[in-house]
């Protein structure tokens, strides 16, 4: 069935206040239309909010939606674009941001307005079915959800003939689906997995361990390194299956790993075929994922197009056709990919054929948010150019950099840093081959004490400041970076911390940190709001010195360039993981300079706050869940008597524990009691030849004489004797 002019035709609205009509144009060839034709055929389209609105002025009432980026020759580039201009559309594209400083977009970047009226305009005015009817609604719908797929693997440079997409929900529904599909190869081949993953890795590439039984996770990226030099030694070993995953952007601290590591593994491993996984999701928001060359592209890729475009709430994985065999296996199977099935009187159901996304996307796809994509990449492609993503790349690179020097120069009276920044050594603001726009930091007053960050957070949000706080769902990070053991955090959840009703400060030790996250809409206004924020709440400046950082920020935010050099690492920067000792050393424990003569800084005791908690110690906390058991060990040889109190309270918690002893301790009690039986006639039959023995004083434990009435032939009797002899020894220890 051939696809209709009016889905082919991008979406018009009409000048008119009555709902948006679409306007007719002719039928077109090929459905395959190249970006620069999209880009150049936008500018003509009207937005009917401008005529709508009656707050908008006149002249964006002539030029609608077209901005400084619509309106350069078709043959324009990103490099000829000022990341300046993004103010000039901003309020007009992004009302939802009117007063407001969106600093979260780590979390989920903001949906352009022109996005949401062409895509409401697109539902209101086109009649779309089930894409699994066979109707002409619903036909239209399933051509238009094949092109869109297309498109979407153009987007990040995808060869259609070489990779496939499947649509989820998001990138964790695409890391499950990769995991689940290697669980049914490997017990269809009876190949174990074996997994590893890197320590800045998301919760969710963590959670990938639970399902193997052989798993390592790489504590940097010197291991990394060595073990692919070494060809996978420490890695999966002949007739296994290996998986080897890792972000391509810290969603912690915005650095971001290799991306050679794909090719180098598929050119190096040999013992075993180890498969790679990219969990673009935090990478391909503020960068282009260029997946062109087949030969270094990663196996899987997981991401979400919230995090893109802010619209809509779904997300793919981009599959290697070249390893899509390793998904092809999948047991489950849900409605729309199979092609028979048999279920009353016999069990046998058929796959669909073709692309692998025939048979791994279940049930009706969500139709309409694929539409929604479509209509998100024609709105981000006019506003940021042909490339959109090379220029939000750009963009947010300088935003990066601003922000990091304009933190790092915040410094209290005394001389000592507001922020302690987590910042790896080979990561450089500016360079965005190296570092995205994310900056993770704590905030420390004056006399040494850390701020929490939840407190941090509710005080910006009272100035409509929006940024987040927390663990960030990067567990390997947090340890990493904020130095915290594993017997500590242990210990932490213990005491009550969660991540989701955290401690904020443990310890002496922060818990969590600050993040602050760019994006394409971000300005330098955004970073100067958020320093002048943090001078004015937390610093402790002296009388005739106010806001001396941030005056000095705004001087670099006017020459601030992109910088693609190696740069100096800064001396407010802490040392990386590799420098950094284990435990974090507190400010408090630090003796500032100056800060005993300075006036306006006051010691914690006459502010009135609580001495700060002495340091955890691990075996301390060992020691608290029996402490009775190393005080009784430890006097064991003074006191003779202690072992057998031991022994009781064990064999107390032994019973307490399993108080029915089991089929196999049964007939071990009985054959220890036959073995003394035997044993005890032995010695009596030699009695006679036997010395006398020598005289042994009386024990507290064994009574000299048996307990009247018991007869030594009955075996109850004997049972009976034996219990009233093991409670005198407990009475004679005191117990």
């Amino acid at each position: 069935m051939d696809i209709p002019a009016h889905i082919l035709d991008a979406v018009h609205t009409s000048s008119d206040t009555s709902l948006p009509v679409r306007a007719s144009s002719p039928k077109p060839s090929n459905r395959k239309v190249s970006s620069r034709a999209r880009f150049t055929k936008s500018r003509s389209a009207r937005s009917s909010a401008d005529d709508i609105s009656s707050l908008s002025s006149e002249s964006e009432q002539e030029h609608g939606y077209q901005t400084d980026f619509t309106s350069l020759p078709s043959d324009s580039s990103p490099e000829d674009m000022q990341p300046d201009d993004v103010e000039d559309f901003r309020d007009r594209e992004y009302p939802q941001l009117k007063g407001k400083t969106y600093l979260d977009h780590g979390g989920t970047t903001l949906y352009a307005r022109s996005l949401i009226e062409e895509f409401s305009s697109d539902l209101i005015t086109n009649l779309y079915g089930n894409p699994h009817s066979a109707s002409t609604p619903s036909a239209i719908a399933g051509h238009r959800v094949d092109a869109i797929r297309e498109r979407t693997l153009r987007f990040f440079g995808a060869d259609p003939d070489e990779f496939d997409l499947v649509f989820v929900a998001n990138a964790t529904a695409a890391i499950k689906m990769v995991i689940d599909c290697f669980k049914d190869y490997a017990a269809a081949t009876n190949t174990p997995v074996w997994y590893g993953y890197h320590k800045d890795a998301h919760t969710s590439l963590v959670g990938v361990r639970e399902a193997t039984k052989m798993h390592r996770c790489f504590s940097s990226d010197e291991e990394v390194e060595n073990w692919i030099s070494s060809g996978g030694f420490g890695g999966p070993r002949a007739r296994q299956l290996g998986l080897f995953a890792y972000p391509g952007q810290s969603n912690m601290t915005g650095r971001r790993l290799p991306l050679s590591w794909c090719g180098r593994i598929r050119k190096s491993f040999h013992k075993a075929a180890t498969y790679t996984l990219l969990d673009a999701a935090a990478l391909a928001s503020t960068a282009p994922l260029d997946l062109s060359d087949t030969a270094t592209a990663p196996d899987f890729v997981a991401l979400s197009f919230y995090k893109i475009f802010g619209f809509p709430n779904v997300g793919a994985l981009i599959v290697r056709k070249a390893s899509e065999h390793v998904l092809a296996s999948r047991k489950f199977f849900g409605g729309g990919t199979v092609d028979m099935i048999i279920s009353l009187q016999d069990t046998w159901h058929a796959k669909k054929e073709g692309a692998l996304h025939n048979r791994l996307e279940d049930g009706t796809l969500p139709f309409h948010s694929i539409f929604a994509l479509d209509h998100a990449m024609t709105v981000h492609e006019r506003l940021y150019g042909p490339n959109p993503m090379k220029f939000i790349s750009h963009h947010t690179a300088q935003l990066g950099k601003l922000l990091f020097d304009g933190l790092t120069l915040l410094k209290h009276s005394n001389g000592s840093p507001l922020c302690t920044i987590y910042k790896d050594d080979v990561a450089v603001y500016g360079d965005p081959s190296l570092q995205g726009a994310t900056v993770a930091f704590n905030v420390v007053k004056g006399d040494g004490t850390m701020v929490g960050y939840e407190q941090v957070e509710e005080a910006a949000d009272e100035r409509n400041i929006y940024v987040r706080s927390g663990s960030l769902c990067n567990p390997g990070g947090m340890a990493s970076y904020l130095g915290w053991s594993p017997s500590e955090m242990r210990a932490a959840y213990a005491a009550g911390h969660r991540c989701t009703n955290p401690t904020q400060i443990m310890f002496g030790r922060p818990t969590g940190v600050v993040r602050v996250s760019l994006g394409a809409m971000s300005t330098a206004a955004d970073v100067r709001t958020l320093l002048h924020f943090l001078e004015d709440v937390y610093i402790d400046n002296k009388v005739g010195e106010p806001r001396a950082a941030v005056a000095q920020a705004l001087q670099m935010a006017r020459t601030v360039q992109a910088s693609t050099g190696p740069r100096p690492s800064s001396p407010m920067t802490p040392a990386s993981p590799g420098h950094m000792p284990l435990h974090y050393q507190s400010h408090a424990s630090q003796q500032l300079p100056g800060s005993e003569n300075t006036p306006g800084v006051q010691p914690e005791s006459a502010l009135g706050m609580d001495p700060e908690r002495p340091r955890f110690v691990p075996a301390d906390y060992i020691g608290y869940r029996k402490p009775w058991k190393e005080e009784m060990r430890k006097a064991q040889y003074a006191n003779p008597t202690v072992g057998m109190e031991i022994k009781i309270r064990e064999l107390d918690d032994a019973s307490s524990r399993n108080p029915t002893p089991s089929v196999k301790a049964r007939k071990f009690g009985r054959s220890v009691v036959n073995l003394l039986r035997t044993k005890q006639h032995v010695q009596d039959g030699s009695a006679a030849n036997a010395r006398p023995p020598l005289p042994v004083p009386p024990s507290p434990l064994l009574p000299p004489d048996p307990m009247p009435g018991v007869s030594s032939v009955s075996e109850r009797s004997r049972r009976s004797y034996e219990k009233a002899q093991f409670r005198q020894n407990v009475e004679a220890l005191g117990m």
